[in-house]
């Protein structure tokens, strides 16, 4: 089972009472939300993205990727929802995910291909990624350049995926101090409440206010709301987890590790109705975006004042933040 679909299946009910609350260390999180939370998640971009890569290698009718595209955008959107170290150090979302689409951009750099690793590195981030390749696999007749072009820059996220997968697989493997633990574990949560706050405004209420249906994100493939669901998912999942028994690597384990039990129900309560207003939202019915956007303040809100202070930690300015 893929992120998204274990932590919709987790909160089909709520979570068990909690009988113990075993102490965690921040070193201790800081692995465990590498095995549980990262490492998975950058496996499955790794493996889907590859396959993407194999499909436009073979040639024939570029709609055959269309389901590989969206496989590959959907573990994208939940390796990409908390963004940390590799993603961070990399620039990864400036060659997968540079959004909204520039559609001319991309037309203009179909005639020339990029042949070399080092050409497409070279290629402006609007003219490639996830984005660029939705809006040629979604043209009515592709021609014999865009399937070049599109083949080309497939293998550039491919070749992105098995670099962060490595990355994240060394970090895991690192030996991890309480030093260094502490700072990860504070850019771990600031970036989280980053996730949140990209989810309401860039991919959600900015293009909402839009008024344009094309301004939604993944709108080309009529993904929009499997996209928002991904990525929410893969929020959910770091920050209550899928279950008490493997919660240790999210952030409710180890509030409830510091015996913070209290905060520790709320954020359940807050994670509870989120699910429940994302699982609604739908580009179509206004009313269920302002309630997701809501519910995702709310959450950012409690994270921000009341968990922060507990936790002697702060969110600062990221990546994640944004116009």
């Amino acid at each position: 089972l893929g992120l998204g679909t274990l932590c919709s299946a987790a909160w089909a009910a709520p979570l068990p009472q909690r009988i113990a609350s075993p102490a965690i260390t921040q070193t201790d999180w800081v692995r465990y939300a590498l095995r549980l939370h990262f490492v998975p998640a950058a496996q499955a971009f790794a493996q889907s993205s590859a396959a993407l890569r194999d499909v436009l290698a073979a040639g024939g009718n570029p709609a055959t990727a269309r389901p590989a595209w969206r496989a590959a955008m959907l573990d994208w959107e939940r390796l990409s929802a908390v963004s940390v170290g590799p993603l961070l150090e990399r620039r990864s979302a400036r060659s997968i995910d540079f959004w909204p689409t520039r559609p001319a951009m991309v037309t203009a750099a179909v005639p020339n291909p990029p042949q070399t690793a080092a050409a497409l590195d070279d290629l402006g981030a609007p003219a490639k990624g996830l984005p660029a390749l939705e809006f040629l696999l979604w043209q009515a007749a592709p021609d014999a350049a865009q399937c070049t072009y599109a083949a080309a820059l497939a293998q550039g996220c491919a070749t992105e995926g098995q670099a962060l997968l490595a990355d994240f697989e060394a970090l895991a493997a690192r030996a991890w101090t309480p030093d260094t633990a502490l700072a990860a574990f504070n850019e771990w949560f600031s970036q989280a409440v980053g996730g949140l706050e990209q989810l309401r405004w860039k991919k959600m209420g900015k293009p909402a206010r839009s008024g344009r249906a094309s301004d939604w994100p993944r709108a080309t493939s009529g993904s929009t709301r499997a996209a928002w669901q991904a990525n929410w998912a893969s929020l959910q999942n770091f920050l209550v987890g899928t279950g008490r028994s493997q919660e240790q690597g999210s952030l409710n384990g180890y509030l409830a590790g510091e015996n913070q039990l209290a905060l520790s129900a709320q954020l359940e309560t807050a994670v509870a109705l989120l699910h429940t207003r994302m699982q609604a939202a739908d580009p179509a019915r206004a009313a269920s975006v302002t309630a997701a956007m809501q519910a995702l303040a709310q959450a950012k809100k409690l994270l921000e004042d009341k968990v922060a202070p507990e936790l002697k930690t702060m969110v600062g300015f990221s990546e994640s933040d944004g116009d």
